[in-house]
């Protein structure tokens, strides 16, 4: 039996909670962090009053890849003539209130639904749509994106992290490369990526190319995807818990330091220890209790291209409001890759003693077979 590993990490939350774990290291990491975030903070357009978070209860965080292409170092990618911003890719993490369990879901950005009025920055106002693709939001602005997942799920989500292209970058050189697999090849001169088959490591640009791939792998939609990156974010977040990233400082400083110089959060995020405290409330969530699934969706009828939350998608929102745990109903069950099997780590093959106690199953909700997702802990092949 491996050994279990204790969450460190999901995603562009890696930049957070890297963040938070270098104010508690190292000193001089405390310090030019939050130089780096106070730059990067984003107010509210219409104001109000900026409330911290005690993070004491339930955590809702909206995860948003940005496809600006402005002021950009590390690439043009293609379509660097492209105006505006989308949110090229959109994520929903709920951490339960006991801190114990913890589900991501990729919302897809081609989802039609109904958006809110929304300020400008500059202080006019974009007017409500019955329905809009969810993407666009990001172009008024990232809280109307936020308000726009609030509106759709009736999750009280008030805060936000932006990552855009050169962040992302920045956050897999700084761990030295992720390992990833593919289950068949890719030629896709849209993203620039060009793999075999099988086991890789990638960084820089190409781990880019891998999550943003969509025509060189599967059916070429968004879902498929969404599943290439939540296999890229699995093996993200166990290669920094395995290399042992925040128990060393000049690892944890080159990982923070690179991944705050293009992140982007709330004002409320902007004060390190609100940070801390939001990585405290990951500490103890288990790799094998964080659920990654992707938003349960059908097509959208006039548009075949689009899609809409489908009748499963309010058992998934239900759940997260009342704060149940979910589970996939076949997905997760999919067995680990012959190409990379997990290694238990330093050769220890016993349990490891558990920190905190997961909710228990039957309070679990059990979403359909047909909803594809993973659990952390799984490695698995993008494409298969």
């Amino acid at each position: 039996m491996y050994r279990r590993r204790r969450m460190a990490v999901a995603f562009a939350v890696v930049a957070v909670l890297v963040i938070a774990a270098g104010g508690i290291y190292v000193a001089t990491l405390f310090a030019r962090v939050s130089d780096n975030i106070a730059a990067n903070s984003v107010e509210r357009p219409e104001g109000g009053t900026v409330e911290l978070p005690d993070w004491k209860g339930p955590v809702n965080l909206l995860i948003m890849g940005s496809d600006t292409r402005a002021g950009l170092t590390s690439g043009t990618y293609g379509d660097d003539d492209v105006e505006g911003s989308r949110s090229d890719t959109l994520m929903l993490l709920h951490v339960n209130a006991a801190h114990t369990d913890a589900t991501l879901v990729s919302i897809p950005r081609d989802t039609m639904t109904a958006r809110p009025d929304c300020t400008y920055p500059d202080g006019s106002t974009s007017p409500a749509e019955d329905v809009a693709q969810i993407n666009g939001a990001f172009d008024v602005s990232p809280f109307c994106t936020l308000d726009t997942v609030r509106e759709m799920t009736g999750i009280d989500v008030d805060h936000f992290v932006v990552v855009n292209f050169d962040g992302f970058i920045d956050i897999t050189n700084a761990v030295g490369g992720v390992d990833v697999c593919l289950a068949e090849p890719v030629s896709d001169p849209d993203s620039g990526l060009f793999l075999d088959a099988g086991p890789h490591t990638v960084q820089g640009t190409e781990a880019l190319a891998f999550v943003r791939t969509r025509y060189g792998i599967g059916d070429g939609s968004d879902l498929g995807r969404i599943h290439t990156q939540q296999t890229y974010l699995s093996a993200l977040a166990r290669k920094v818990k395995s290399a042992g990233t925040l128990a060393n400082p000049v690892a944890l400083f080159s990982l923070a330091d690179a991944a705050t110089r293009s992140v982007q959060v709330d004002s409320a995020l902007s004060d390190t220890g609100t940070l801390v405290g939001l990585a405290s409330t990951l500490a103890t969530v288990d790799l094998g209790n964080m659920t990654l699934l992707q938003m349960p969706a059908e097509d959208y009828p006039y548009d075949t291209n689009r899609v809409q939350p489908s009748f499963e998608a309010e058992t998934l929102w239900a759940a997260l409001r009342a704060d149940q745990p979910v589970r996939l109903g076949g997905s997760d069950a999919a067995p680990a890759s012959d190409e990379q099997q997990d290694a238990p780590e330093g050769g220890d093959t016993s349990a490891a003693p558990d920190e905190g106690s997961a909710p228990p199953e039957d309070t679990a909700v059990t979403l359909g077979p047909d909803v594809r997702g993973q659990t952390a802990d799984k490695t698995t092949c993008a494409g298969g």
